[in-house]
């Protein structure tokens, strides 16, 4: 007879050590893993030992750099092996931690027209996703003109420019064109076969001159804008490159300025964007006509941001000077003087400054401002050189004088020169005006003598640039020069 007592004290002891065993098996795979898992991400870490450089330029610092590539000074210290104290020079060379794993030496440039993650990847040769990586760039719509974007240059034995082809045209005929081989140079371009190339899209081939991104179309040529990132109240430049009669047209923050013919195919656009101008994103939209009737729409999101203006003092001036009625009267005056378009450049190079100390300034282009307690409040559209009276007053470009206008109620005593293209230069609240309608001036010639007429407060040179209608800031030209 069976014990069944026995039986199920036996069987219990089966179940017992089984249990014990498989739970002992259970800890030992868990400490593996564990121990494993420490192993994979240690092994992970020391494969990650890799890390771009960045070229140290004149007045970086060790907080500059980290806050530029969002790291910390610790961990800029650690990985470069280095000391707080340890003095930093330009044309050093800095890894940066917090992008592990990548390679090559750090650079940015702005977004220019028609470049995409693509058209950066092709040029640079660099990999597309190490891209996106470096820019945490999660949609394509956040490549807008103006923003800043980082690079990591890779060595190439030759820097590359952008072609296109029309529609019934072929890469082979780009390939043969470039001399280059069509297999090697659709590689280069990030296409498996040539065959997938497309017409309308930039491809890259090897020169001898650099060439950041434009935009190309086919049968125009190039497109590009200057002068990135906008800001408010500031000048941006359009050019336009093509072998074939063209019209161009294009609009940005409700301005459509108007494009120049100079020859050889260029045509070049001076605009200014609106110094009460939010800062934010915009479309931009060109609009491009052949003679054949083709016409081309391009459209691209671009950044304007802060031109960080301050607020001056309130002023307490004549209240004839901001009565409505005489301020529209001068504005549809000055209107009027400064909308014409002179079809030629009459500048060249960099603006002189119109006075003998350019650092003497009172008040900045852009500044807002009150006056008489008004509640109103206004910008200031130019930039206040604060003299004594009777300091000379010179033209800081060639020109022609287009207004010579004594007591204005608002601008005083004021000179205006028109420099071509839609630039223009004011010169407001002298004592003495020294040129007359008519006049070609040179850059340093007398115009006039400062004085403290119409709404002023005390002897200054109001000194204006102006783009095709709107006040821009003079600063910039000033301190660059615009082709």
């Amino acid at each position: 007879m069976v014990n069944l007592f026995s039986m199920k004290n036996y069987t219990k002891s089966i179940n017992t050590k089984a249990y014990k065993a498989f739970t002992s098996l259970l800890i030992v795979l868990l400490i593996v893993t564990i121990f494993s898992g420490t192993f994979n991400i240690d092994l992970v870490q020391a494969q990650a030992t890799t890390y771009p450089e960045y070229v140290v330029q004149a007045g970086d610092s060790l907080y500059w750099i980290a806050e530029k590539f969002n790291t910390t000074l610790e961990a800029i210290l650690e990985v470069n092996q280095r000391d707080v104290n340890t003095p930093l020079h330009p044309g050093d060379k800095i890894k940066i931690p917090s992008f592990p794993g990548l390679q090559g030496v750090l650079s940015s440039e702005y977004v220019g027209l028609g470049t995409s993650f693509v058209s950066l990847s092709r040029r640079s040769q660099a990999d597309l996703n190490q891209l996106i990586r470096l820019n945490r760039i999660t949609s394509p719509s956040e490549l807008f003109i103006g923003r800043e974007i980082l690079l990591t240059d890779v060595d190439q034995e030759l820097p590359t420019v952008a072609n296109t082809f029309l529609e019934g045209q072929t890469f082979i005929e780009l390939a043969v064109k470039s001399g280059q081989n069509q297999w090697a140079l659709s590689q280069r371009n990030l296409l498996t076969n040539p065959n997938y190339a497309l017409p309308q899209d930039n491809y890259y081939v090897p020169s001898p001159n650099a060439q950041n991104d434009s935009l190309a179309i086919p049968g125009i040529g190039t497109i590009s804008i200057d002068n990135l990132p906008l800001r408010q109240g500031d000048t941006y430049v359009l050019h336009v490159q093509s072998p074939e009669k063209i019209e161009v047209k294009s609009e940005l923050v409700n301005i459509s300025p108007q494009f120049t013919d100079m020859g050889d195919g260029q045509q070049v656009a001076y605009a200014g964007i609106h110094a009460l101008t939010e800062p934010g994103v915009y479309p931009l939209t060109m609009t491009f006509t052949r003679e054949d009737g083709y016409v081309y729409r391009f459209d691209q999101l671009v950044v304007i941001i802060s031109g960080n203006y301050a607020t001056d003092r309130p002023l307490n001036v004549d209240p004839e000077t901001i009565n409505s009625e005489n301020v529209r009267a001068e504005d549809a005056l000055f209107k009027e003087l400064v909308v014409p378009i002179t079809p030629v450049q009459h500048w060249s190079g960099q603006f002189v400054a119109p006075c003998q100390d350019p650092d003497n300034i009172m008040s900045r282009f852009g500044s807002r401002r009150t006056y008489n307690d008004d509640p109103a409040i206004y910008y200031h559209t130019g930039l206040d050189f604060g003299y004594n009276k009777g300091t000379d007053v010179y033209a800081p470009a060639r020109g022609t004088v287009v207004g010579a206008l004594p007591d204005l109620i608002v601008r005083g005593n004021t000179v205006v020169i028109d420099h071509g293209l839609g630039i223009y230069s004011i010169y407001m609240h002298l004592e003495e005006i020294h040129v007359e309608e008519g006049d070609i001036v040179e850059p340093g010639q007398l115009i006039g003598i400062i004085g403290t007429t119409g709404r002023s407060t005390g002897p200054h040179l109001h000194f204006e640039i102006n783009v095709q209608g709107i006040p821009v800031n003079p600063a910039t030209w000033l301190r660059r020069a615009f082709p």
